[in-house]
């Protein structure tokens, strides 16, 4: 259990990289369209900007409520995707300092 509790750790920080790299070019953007912080949500960017992951986001509505799906795509993406990398890193930092005292 505990590894693989090190494990969702190591995956929260490695995926840290991406998530700043996705608000930085988010960023990028607004500052050069006519976007801005909030209309610039994450299905508008995989619509126009992230066009090879369509047919993934094509699966989902098969599988996950639409609703759902909606709400979630529906955010700004620079906000949520911030709030994203900073609760994964310090999540993944909380996990491992937690269980490194277990061990």
């Amino acid at each position: 259990m505990i590894l693989l509790l090190r494990l969702f750790a190591y995956f929260c920080l490695i995926t840290t990289p991406f998530q700043v790299a996705l608000v930085l070019w988010g960023g990028w953007l607004v500052i050069t369209t006519d976007y801005t912080i909030f209309s610039l949500s994450i299905a508008e960017f995989i619509a126009n900007y992230f066009t090879i992951i369509e047919p993934l986001m094509d699966w989902l509505y098969g599988w996950i409520f639409n609703d759902l799906l909606n709400f979630v795509l529906s955010l700004p993406l620079i906000i949520s995707q911030s709030l994203k990398a900073l609760i994964s890193t310090y999540l993944g930092l909380w996990i491992l300092k937690t269980f490194k005292k277990a061990v």
